[in-house]
């Protein structure tokens, strides 16, 4: 086109831009931006298509950028030009451009368009608006179906529960009957609520009014029934299913997995895969999780071998994240390392996982090594790292380790310490027979102990014998609480290993007094067939 000189052709150009416009390759958009502003007279949906490469692109700055650019160039704009727009706002980390964009579809006549209002609600709820979203509503001339989804969806993203039953009662009330899509965002509030009663009470709605019951309606009632731990529920749900897809599976096989049944959960992994549904990403993240709770080194080795076989575990990083995770739970750092070492795409979550998988396994050392080899491949290390970092330490009592990393975390990242960083400081220097360090370290911290903290003492006392200062942690302790059976247990054994035989009688008498009685008892398990 250039060589024949037909570049400046705006018919022609304008299928050139598109072209490069719509292809989902890296670097593309900007192509058809370049030759763009080269051309005069590209109509409306050339330049809508620039700003929808963009935001298809996940670059939202830039797709703000173009629109900016038609608009300072006098250019026309249309519904999608803003619709687009409104969407790319909502990926921004600030909602100031998103209110601009919304006071200029005021100046340009737009402000009753039902796709453009709808975008808009969408917005202002992944910013948690709320004002914002119900003046838009208010508003609006004319509240149909979609409008009312759009609010309910809004609210429902935007995690205000309670305005999400406001409206649907409202809805309601206004003889607008929902559908399965208002069906969907209401019970998945019910989910993250644990809400069961008004679960069920949509379920009985949506039965008994006939809404569309389709698979997503489904997929949602199995997932609340899941969440609320009633599971027979779910499984009924699952059976009277006309269709069922991937998801479906999936929710069962977490809700089995959540409410403590992992053989149930296997067996509907295994009728899944009988039935040659494939599983996606999602599945075999629950099935590997659940693996790392039941710490099952036989049923850690199966999953591996399954994942491994199917080529999930190259094409996802957190898969291979929680394989990672699950064979350190599981007892086998050395498989853990390998999967480690064979990743093509580390994250700082893998470096995590790794630094606390070797920490468990007390290879402090080892995670010391790989913390330094994570910063020498860029990586900046976050509270997580250093939490598992100090957790090191502590395992293999590497004191002097400890406290450089503790001190690296503000001197070189500005990353203020957690309380759990503390904690690990304190277990630091109480394993190391630090005692008395470790107090004063304690009534120097900036931020008030919390009952933890004052416990790793009071346990460190009893392994030294430290009679004075146990007495002070507890008093500590009671400032801020009552005290637990742990606590009276801890003191007890202090006194006997002193033969303080009268304060043991003492220890004991209080805590029947005061009704404490041991709670979760340690316990051990074996697996068999």
């Amino acid at each position: 086109m250039i060589t024949n000189g037909h570049l400046h052709n705006p018919t022609l150009a304008s299928k050139l831009v598109v072209s490069f416009a719509s292809i989902t390759l890296p670097g593309t958009t900007s192509v058809a931006r370049r030759i763009a502003d080269q051309i005069d007279g590209l109509d409306t949906y050339t330049w809508n298509t620039i700003i929808r490469g963009y935001l298809e692109g996940n670059d939202p700055e830039e797709a703000i950028l173009v629109y900016n650019h038609v608009r300072k160039k006098g250019l026309k704009v249309d519904t999608y030009t803003l619709v687009f727009v409104i969407k790319a706002c909502g990926l921004r980390p600030v909602i100031l451009e998103g209110e601009q964009i919304h006071g200029q579809i005021f100046k340009l006549g737009f402000e009753f368009e039902v796709i453009i209002q709808t975008a808009l609600l969408s917005m202002y709820g992944l910013f948690d608006e709320d004002c914002g979203l119900q003046q838009i509503f208010d508003e609006l001339p004319q509240r149909d179906l979609v409008m009312w989804n759009a609010l309910i969806t809004a609210y429902a993203h935007g995690n205000c529960p309670y305005k999400v039953k406001e409206v649907s009662y409202d809805m309601v009330s206004s003889n607008v009957k929902p559908n399965g899509v208002t069906a969907v965002s209401i019970l998945s509030v019910c989910s993250s609520l644990r809400a069961l009663r008004e679960g069920k009470a949509v379920h009985g709605y949506v039965t008994k009014n006939l809404i569309e019951f389709d698979v997503f309606v489904h997929n949602a009632l199995i997932d609340v029934y899941s969440k609320c731990g009633s599971i027979r529920d779910a499984v009924q749900v699952f059976q009277l299913m006309p269709m069922r897809n991937v998801v479906s599976w999936t929710s069962l096989i977490n809700g089995y997995s959540d409410n403590n049944c992992p053989n149930e959960a296997l067996g509907f992994f295994k009728q899944m895969e009988a039935e040659n549904i494939r599983p996606d990403e999602i599945t075999v993240l629950g099935v590997v999780c659940m693996c790392s709770k039941l710490r099952s080194f036989e049923l850690g080795e199966w999953i591996s071998q399954y994942v491994v076989k199917t080529g999930l575990v190259k094409e996802s990083p957190s898969i291979a994240n929680a394989l990672m995770d699950m064979h350190a739970k599981c007892g086998n750092i050395k498989r853990a390392c390998q999967i480690f070492d064979g990743m093509e795409e580390k994250t700082i979550v893998s470096w995590t996982i790794m630094i606390q998988g070797l920490a468990m396994h007390g290879h402090g050392l080892s995670a010391l090594v790989r913390f330094c080899q994570m910063q020498r491949e860029g990586f900046i290390p976050d509270s997580l790292v250093f939490l598992s970092l100090l957790s090191a330490c502590s395992h293999a009592g590497l004191v002097d380790e400890g406290w450089r990393c503790f001190s690296s975390m503000e001197a070189d990242y500005h990353i203020a310490p957690w309380m759990e960083h503390y904690g690990c400081m304190v277990d630091i220097l109480c394993r190391a027979g630090l005692v008395d360090e470790a107090f004063k370290f304690v009534q120097n911290m900036p931020i008030k102990p919390d009952m933890i903290v004052w416990r790793t003492l009071l346990g460190a006392c009893q392994t030294q014998g430290n009679i004075s200062l146990a007495n002070q942690v507890m008093n500590h302790l009671c400032e801020l609480g009552p005290k637990k059976s742990e606590d009276y247990v801890l003191l007890s054994n202090l006194f006997a290993s002193n033969a303080e035989w009268d304060n043991v009688e003492e220890v004991r008498k209080e805590m029947g007094d005061r009704g404490v009685t041991k709670q979760d008892p340690g316990c051990s398990f074996i697996e068999a067939d």
